[in-house]
């Protein structure tokens, strides 16, 4: 079950996501962040030839480096095994979720700065070059500390971009299960925020760019339901699943490259348990939301259309979040164990990125 806390550092940290007006018209303002360091390079051994795999990986993961927890962004070349750190995170920051321009060049982010460099952001999305060349900018300011911004995606073709958003304090209602989450866009540069969905997060564009497909969820319950709409927000419509079990617990769904079925993270038949935050996390006022988060989970498959869904896997894995491949024969998936690639159903899953340690994150695979 995605339920919400927000870790401002170490290892409580992840997720959070949508809404407020605002104008976002002025251009980008730099993070005090200092400048990246120089780009650092390791080999790992590639255990996957046999898959003819071509691209890169572009993921972000985190370790305990003198006693402090680090979260770097990575890419891995498939083809060589090299794997470079093109952004290192001060202490006390965190990078959750990341998101490749269509054209490679720019990386959008869900950042939380040091807390002594912004006192005013919390978590708020950035933007950077691929390449590492700068550090990360803020796009815009958010209204009020308290709202917070998660889970961006690029359109593919490259014209908007979308996010999630939210405030934990407003609006307040003691029956509320779950934070008020909404979906906005931006035309890139120079946009507006736009409304695309409320109680929703999640967003995900078709590879023509003329869908959403998001997760909508009712805040007085547990009720996560599949959505796809207009690019626009607008014929909002259920996709109605059927079959012997259906997941209650719904996460990363993101469409199949043809745009005929949705593939999504869904709880597997375990029973679950209610969340309830550790000492840490009460002793700072933190909080996170995280997909899956320790839910052992699944990649599923149902139609656009709705109907009878299909499991793709048995990994019983947490945190789960898709890419698919340039050439769309594959899906490479993150997970809390590490990141692996199988293809479009299921069969042939292999590990590229092991041991994560519970780590949440995105990848993005680019040519």
């Amino acid at each position: 079950m995605i339920k919400t806390r927000f870790p401002r550092f170490l290892f409580a940290f992840a997720l959070a996501i949508s809404g407020c007006s605002i104008e976002i018209a002025q251009p980008p303002m730099e993070t005090p962040t200092s400048p990246p360091d120089a780009l650092v390079s390791t080999q790992i051994p590639v255990t996957w030839t046999s898959l003819n795999l071509t691209g890169k990986l572009v993921y972000n993961m985190g370790a305990i480096e003198d006693d402090n927890y680090i979260v770097r962004v990575l890419v891995l070349d498939l083809a060589t095994g090299k794997v470079t750190s093109i952004y290192t995170a001060p202490i006390n920051a965190w990078v959750y979720y990341i998101s490749v321009s269509p054209d490679g060049r720019q990386l959008i982010m869900s950042y939380s700065p040091p807390p002594q460099e912004d006192p005013d952001v919390v978590q708020a999305l950035y933007i950077m070059p691929l390449d590492g060349s700068q550090p990360p900018q803020l796009l815009f300011t958010p209204p009020t500390r308290e709202d917070q911004y998660i889970q961006t995606e690029w359109s593919p073709d490259g014209k908007y971009i979308y996010y999630a958003h939210v405030n934990y304090r407003f609006p307040e209602d003691p029956h509320r299960r779950y934070p008020l989450y909404k979906i906005f866009r931006m035309a890139y540069p120079g946009g507006q925020e736009e409304s695309i969905a409320e109680a929703a997060y999640w967003p995900r564009l078709s590879l023509d760019s003329s869908r959403l497909v998001y997760i909508s969820v009712d805040p007085f319950s547990i009720t996560h339901e599949l959505v796809i709409a207009d690019a626009d927000g607008g014929n909002a419509q259920e996709v109605v699943i059927s079959g012997s079990y259906v997941p209650d617990i719904k996460d990363a769904p993101i469409f199949s490259p043809d745009g005929g079925s949705i593939i999504f993270s869904g709880a597997v038949p375990v029973p679950p348990q209610a969340y309830q935050p550790n000492w840490f996390e009460k002793l700072m006022g933190v909080r996170v939301a995280r997909a899956n988060g320790g839910i052992p989970s699944d990649w599923w498959s149902v139609p656009v259309s709705g109907g009878t869904l299909t499991r793709l896997t048995h990994i019983q894995a947490s945190s789960l979040y898709a890419s698919l491949s340039p050439d769309g024969k594959h899906l490479v998936s993150f997970s809390g164990s590490g990141i692996f690639v199988m293809n479009l159903d299921g069969s042939e899953l292999t590990i590229l990125v092991p041991n994560l340690d519970g780590f949440t994150g995105t990848v993005s695979w680019i040519p």
